[in-house]
């Protein structure tokens, strides 16, 4: 959209100016809190040719003007400046992954949390499409006489550990060897290709305890299956239901009833994100209905071969720059603590 200085300047303020306070924002209080070299009646024209390009418009007869979504988008693809978090921000965020485990599940989790606290909003984070992982290898420790516990891995960085009962005895040597066939066969295939060919790749083995061998071509379905973890992780509801805007009713039960959807919420998020770019969603831009009040800022991570999306949910009177800023940081942190 074609806008003069003029315009940009004043819609840029008027923008930054509700994001703060939540009030309409009216000529004079344009004019004496930015010291604009413009009298109030020069920005009330500029504001009316504003209102009716549909970028801002007024709740009320006698009230200020606040923005549209229209507006608000405006905003975010010409006129926003973003900036790095502070340092301090970036050894907070670190400080928190870190601090967890090398568990990849609980850092995901804690860094749905880590992005409600720092963001105010709503934190959430998709986990990644495990059955698209690669396998590496897969060690077979013995416990007990009857109890080994497998130890699966994939080139990502992801461990899934399993306590196997046996109803059979089994040596260190022949659990190594089964082991190493398993590997042989199996080294560099997806999860997903592993579990409907497991049949074939495993077909004809020499070596190794066929009871164990079985097992795995049985139970491969269990085995190499991630998707038994949480779909999604989200923090800071309360910050979220804070915020003025939900002090109304409809907009409260709607934000609540999208959180209680589970598959809408994986639909949503789980859609094509180009790597390392922040993808904005403003108001009725939004395909969920219940996030026509409701901003989206979204990026993906990715953890080896594998990738999720995490991002921050909020009214669409959100401080813009400062969340893409974080959801950008979040996307990396989340990428590095996990590879390294």
């Amino acid at each position: 959209m074609e806008l003069t200085d003029r315009e940009k300047q004043i819609l840029k303020y008027i923008v930054e100016d509700f994001v703060e306070t939540a009030a309409p924002v009216s000529s004079r209080n344009l004019v004496k809190r930015h010291n604009l070299p413009y009298s109030p009646a020069t920005v009330r024209n500029v504001m009316m040719d504003l209102e009716e390009r549909g970028l801002i418009s007024q709740p009320h007869v006698s009230a200020g003007r606040i923005p549209t979504d229209l507006g608000y988008r405006v905003y975010v693809d010409e006129l926003m400046s973003v900036e790095s978090l502070s340092r301090q921000e970036r050894r907070k965020v670190l400080e928190n992954l870190r601090r967890v485990s090398r568990d990849v599940e609980q850092i995901l989790q804690r860094a749905s949390q880590v992005l409600g606290e720092i963001s105010h909003q709503l934190g959430i984070v998709l986990l990644p499409r495990f059955y698209e992982g690669v396998f590496d290898r897969l060690e077979l420790v013995p416990i007990s006489e009857h109890r080994t516990l497998l130890v699966l891995k994939i080139r990502s960085g992801l461990v899934k550990t399993i306590m196997l009962e046996l109803d059979f005895e089994i040596s260190r040597q022949t659990l190594e060897q089964t082991a190493r066939i398993l590997n042989e066969r199996l080294h560099g295939l997806t999860l997903g290709e592993i579990k409907r060919t497991i049949d074939e790749r495993l077909r004809s083995v020499s070596g190794g305890h066929p009871s164990l061998i079985q097992y795995f071509k049985k139970s491969a379905d269990y085995v190499f299956d991630f998707e038994d973890w949480e779909d999604f992780y989200f923090g800071g509801t309360r910050h979220i239901l804070r915020q003025p805007e939900f002090s109304n009713t409809q907009h409260l039960s709607e934000i609540m009833e999208f959180l209680e959807d589970r598959r809408t919420i994986v639909q949503f998020l789980d859609r094509p994100v180009r790597e390392r770019r922040v993808r904005v969603l403003i108001g009725r831009e939004n395909p969920v209905r219940y996030l026509r009040h409701c901003s989206v800022v979204t990026s993906s991570y990715r953890i080896g071969e594998v990738h999720g999306v995490i991002g921050v949910i909020g009214p669409t009177r959100m401080d813009y720059p400062r969340i893409v800023s974080i959801v950008n940081y979040m996307s990396r942190a989340i990428s590095e603590i996990v590879t390294n």
